[in-house]
């Protein structure tokens, strides 16, 4: 029997992730330009939750490419949070540390867990209360809007005050839900960066994703904006998760309206684990994390101010939930170009006339992992969308009229010494 356990070891060792790669150690996370700024290098968040603690999947969430989890610990013991971070760390992970489940109310607790993680190099941001901002019960017939918080804001005013005193190098942030612009703007002074959430499928409209993000945005007034973004079953009944056409759909209308970060939600729900449940769904977030990571920093840069028209020449044409129609579009420029995103938010397919307001661009168009290209004339892009489809047009700068190779001042090119 020996030499049969001994290939039954071998075969699941090798279906084990490699050992990742160590991020570099958090020295300051800081908050301008409504961006996230790691070691004074810009930051995308590609991030998911229920991985770390007893959830036990930060070795997948490290393969399956995301670059930060949500973490945290156990309320009796303030270095359980310190040895999530590390765990995180390990797997090539940051953290954000929730401080959820009531735990930022004891401002003594609080403290020990800040001086027990403050200089983890892993440790990136600190979370007050999930959803605070969910309504509790009013007088009948009070909007739902002006129902009373659960937690209102000036709740948090003493847990803010104390981590940006005990620790100014980690942001805060803070997570609502509902979508609604006046909660991030009541919310304002107690979070540095703001997040939504909302889940849409099966039920609902995947624009409900647009709407919450403008909300975020707006809300935030210049404050950087995250987004949960649905990858799991959340209804009530369990019904399905989002397919990858979704979630990419999903996250890339969020990033469309100005969100800067995006968080899966979450890593599993229930029964349901993607490596278990899923493979080959599993294997389809390796494309998306990648893919949000390389075209990071177009997702950085600030959108082009030009308005970007769209005529929908075949297909639904109409503005739907929340006055939408079919195409979300922002155009973002890079050192070598543009990046125009487009995304299909309607469960039907369209044909569209997409005018792009810049000049000085090349005559052809790459549309980014899909291994195409399309014409550019006249400034004009004509393309088909299935549903939910995203394209993203790589708008590559014309080389110019005089361009000489030989004259170029190339600031990577190597050459080994001469005599």
């Amino acid at each position: 029997m020996r030499p049969v356990f001994t290939i039954v070891c071998i075969a699941v060792l090798s279906a084990m992730p490699a050992a990742a790669k160590l991020p570099p150690p958090v020295e300051r996370v800081e908050v301008r330009d409504g961006n996230v700024f790691v070691n004074g290098e810009p930051f995308f968040l590609v991030g998911t939750s229920h991985v770390a603690h007893y959830h036990f999947s930060l070795p997948e969430a490290s393969e399956m490419g995301f670059n930060a989890v949500v973490t945290h610990g156990y309320r009796e013991d303030p270095q359980t949070f310190r040895m999530d971070i590390d765990d995180a760390y390990a797997n090539g992970l940051y953290s954000l540390v929730s401080l959820s489940n009531g735990i930022w109310k004891d401002l003594e607790l609080v403290e020990q867990i800040i001086l027990a993680c403050r200089d983890a190099p892993g440790l990136l941001v600190w979370e007050l209360e999930d959803e605070p901002n969910t309504r509790l019960a009013g007088p009948e017939g009070t909007p739902h809007v002006d129902l009373p918080y659960r937690i209102p804001p000036e709740d948090f005013g003493p847990v803010y005050e104390l981590i940006k005193r005990l620790d100014p190098d980690h942001p805060v942030w803070l997570n609502l839900a509902l979508g609604y612009e006046k909660d991030h703007r009541a919310y304002r002074d107690v979070a540095d960066i703001h997040s939504d959430d909302v889940y849409p499928v099966p039920d609902y409209p995947l624009t409900h994703v647009a709407q919450n993000s403008d909300a975020v945005v707006a809300g935030a007034a210049g404050e950087p904006g995250w987004m949960y973004i649905q990858m799991s079953m959340q209804t009530q009944d369990y019904v399905r998760a989002p397919n990858m056409q979704e979630v990419r759909c999903m996250t890339y209308m969020a990033i469309a309206h100005g969100i800067v970060g995006v968080i899966h939600f979450a890593y599993h729900a229930a029964d349901w684990w993607p490596r278990e449940s899923e493979p080959a769904y599993y294997a389809q977030f390796l494309d998306l994390t990648a893919e949000l990571r390389g075209l990071a920093p177009y997702f950085l840069a600030k959108p082009e101010p030009a308005a970007i028209e769209a005529e929908i020449v075949e297909g639904n044409a109409a503005p739907s939930n929340f006055g939408y129609t079919a195409l979300h579009l922002s155009l973002r420029k890079a050192e070598r170009g543009y990046l125009l995103i487009a995304v299909n938010g309607f469960d039907s397919p369209v044909t569209a006339h997409i005018q792009v307001p810049v000049e000085g661009i090349a005559p052809r168009a790459a549309v980014r992992s899909e291994y195409r290209l399309v014409d550019v004339v006249d400034g004009v892009i004509e393309d088909t969308f299935a549903p939910y489809a995203v394209h993203l047009y790589d708008l590559p700068f014309s080389a110019p009229d005089d361009f000489d190779r030989r004259e170029v001042s190339w600031p990577q090119w190597q050459r080994r010494p001469r005599p």
